[in-house]
């Protein structure tokens, strides 16, 4: 992964916390799809990781919105 692609997963990184921090799943859709592409687009190494990462940060979006259903 080059420069700019590590400053872009740190931007979504950032992007992603707001997110969660201020319970707002409905805007993450978009930084989650962004992360997914370069997880895809990255070399082996670094797209294994990423890919991770994506299942990650998808599990607390849905967690948060399964949340805000049930309230």
């Amino acid at each position: 992964m080059g420069y700019r692609e590590a400053r872009e997963v740190a931007r979504i990184r950032q992007e992603l916390r707001d997110h969660l921090m201020s319970d707002r799943h409905e805007n993450a859709a978009e930084a989650l799809a962004r992360l997914r592409w370069l997880a895809e687009d990255s070399p082996a190494a670094a797209s294994a990781e990423l890919r991770s990462e994506y299942v990650r940060w998808k599990a607390r979006f849905e967690i948060l919105a399964a949340s805000a259903r049930n309230n």
